[in-house]
């Protein structure tokens, strides 16, 4: 091949048109020229794609750490671990972000080599993200610090210097947040299971007490001839100090009911130890006056000054003479032949101070029916917040036409319930229904 020809050639592979006539020296410099930018071009193309393999190469490994702190904080462990699966975390942390100094506090957890009183005394707000740059802080040549934040503040983690480089990048950040949310939903989690173990810890305690204060009212009412009774109570969503209890003998019925200031467990513990003082007085004192008094001067020891019992004591005779205290409590109904006669209480409730209680007696005609509750009857609420009331607790009693005490509560109790449905209600329902037959009855 000639000259010629060689630049011909040339000039076809430049794509230019040369003519071969002249010097071939001026189309060697072109072809030169294109060489020395094809291959500056593919050392641009390959310091771009060393650029974009380090970068994918990074991302790679900074997905990998991730996943690997989120199967360190997203297993199922309880209790957790904590500092254990933050030592675990830390090294994997080191190998992206490449800090030289950190800390992490968590709740009581300290980890790290920084001074978290350095650390505090520069950050003001620990609640969000801060970077500082080199010439940005006294304390520190650069700074990144990430709060711990879940559904409350839990801590935080915080790195300086770098092994590589002298800024912290968005990357660095990105990771060290997303590691920060990974921790946070950790305790969140954990603060769910520890709450809602203790509720159930607290509703099976609630149930065994519920049980107990069950247990506390008379499995049998006693049977007289002159005498029926008819009672009931049901308990609200707490355990609450509804009382009651009957006690016969020597030809007469001592009915009594309380209820005890206050809800849960305190009021029920209340109501356990007035129904034990009671039962022993009952059998130390015969007059109804004394026994009365001698209770409200024990709880007036026992009790501060936020604590009182409202309580009615119901003593029957077969002769139809009955004797009533009616501490606080609720108003006392009796009816007869359709006629209703309320006794307000006469005393304040037991407890409170000392007191001088006497006794109201009434001389019973025979069939005549009492009627005593507690306030979570004409407390009843309403899908509309409004009360059972009196009115309404009136009006079932007057028209009920029958002659059994079972289906006068019965009456009563279905009377709320038909008013109060779908409601939870907050206090405990308890009646107690009497009925006195007359003299003739008794042999």
């Amino acid at each position: 091949m000639n000259e010629k020809e060689i630049c011909r050639k040339i000039s076809e592979i430049l794509g230019i048109d040369y003519d071969c006539s002249k010097d071939i020296d001026e189309l060697l410099k072109i072809l030169e020229y294109e060489i020395n930018e094809y291959k500056k071009s593919l050392e641009e193309q390959t310091i771009f794609m060393e650029a974009q393999l380090e970068e994918l190469s990074r991302s790679y490994e900074e997905i990998s750490t991730l996943l690997e702190i989120s199967e360190i904080f997203g297993g199922f462990e309880f209790p957790m671990n904590l500092r254990e699966k933050l030592e675990k975390v830390i090294p994997l942390l080191k190998k992206v972000v490449r800090f030289k100094d950190y800390i992490v506090r968590v709740e009581d957890i300290n980890i790290g080599n920084l001074s978290y009183e350095e650390v505090e005394q520069e950050i003001e707000n620990r609640e969000k993200t801060v970077l500082i740059e080199p010439g940005e802080s006294q304390r520190f040549s650069n700074l990144l610090f990430v709060p711990i934040i879940g559904n409350r503040y839990y801590g935080y983690m915080c790195f300086s210097g770098k092994e590589e480089g002298i800024v912290f990048t968005a990357s660095d950040r990105r990771i060290t947040e997303l590691t920060s949310r990974y921790i946070a939903n950790a305790l969140d989690r954990m603060e769910f299971l520890q709450k809602e173990i203790e509720r159930q810890r607290l509703e099976e305690q609630m149930e065994i007490a519920r049980r107990i204060q069950s247990e506390l009212l008379p499995r049998e009412l006693p049977r007289t001839r002159f005498i029926d009774i008819a009672a009931c109570s049901y308990p609200a969503i707490q355990v609450g100090g509804d009382y009651y209890d009957v006690f016969a003998g020597d030809g007469k019925v001592l009915a009594v009911m309380g209820d005890v200031a206050g809800k849960s467990v305190p009021a029920a513990l209340l109501m356990s130890a007035v129904r034990s003082y009671l039962r022993v007085l009952n059998t130390l004192y015969s007059d109804l006056e004394k026994l009365v008094n001698h209770l409200n001067s024990i709880l007036c020891e026992d009790l501060s000054n936020d604590r009182f019992v409202t309580m009615v004591f119901l003593e029957i005779f077969q002769n139809g003479t009955l004797n009533l205290v009616n501490a606080g409590h609720n108003p006392v109904y009796f009816l007869r032949n359709g006629e209703m006669v309320k006794l307000e209480a006469t005393a304040i409730p037991i407890g409170i101070s000392e007191w001088n209680y006497r006794k109201h007696t009434i001389q019973l005609e025979p069939n005549t029916f009492i009627v005593v509750y507690t306030d979570g009857v004409t407390e009843a609420r309403n899908i509309l917040n409004e009360e059972y009331g009196y009115e309404r607790l009136e009006k079932t009693l007057r028209e009920y036409a029958g002659d059994s005490t079972e289906e006068l509560l019965f009456s009563l109790t279905k009377d709320v319930e038909e008013f109060s449905k779908g409601v939870p209600q907050h206090d405990d329902m308890t009646i107690m229904v009497l009925k006195y037959k007359g003299q003739q009855e008794v042999e």
